[in-house]
């Protein structure tokens, strides 16, 4: 039979681990996504036409990787406290197993 053998410290630490480099990926994009936007909106490139058609595709993009970058470090927040959440909810479910098979097998005997 296939067995899983989890080190709880081990995993919750890779949880607390992830969770805080999404912390640090969002105060990157906090940062840095900051002063992208602040140098994009003096439009380096120019006012004349090409600068005006370069904006049109530049700023929808901008947006969107931004906005990615600040999503993907609250899922990765979220994902590393979820992980955290759930070895202690496997060591609770694993630790009441084991009180009622001892409770079950000592009503036996």
């Amino acid at each position: 039979m296939n067995e899983l053998w989890l080190d709880p410290a081990q995993a919750a630490g890779g949880g607390r681990d992830l969770a805080a480099a999404g912390r640090h990926l969002g105060s990157q994009h906090a940062e840095a996504g900051s002063e992208v936007a602040e140098m994009s909106a003096a439009r380096p490139w120019g006012t004349d036409d090409i600068g005006r058609a370069f904006e049109r595709n530049y700023r929808p993009i901008e947006q969107q990787v931004l906005q990615a970058w600040e999503r993907l470090g609250a899922y990765l927040e979220g994902l590393g406290d979820a992980s955290v959440q759930a070895v202690r909810e496997l060591r609770h479910t694993d630790e009441a197993a084991s009180v009622r098979v001892e409770q079950s097998y000592g009503k036996r005997s």
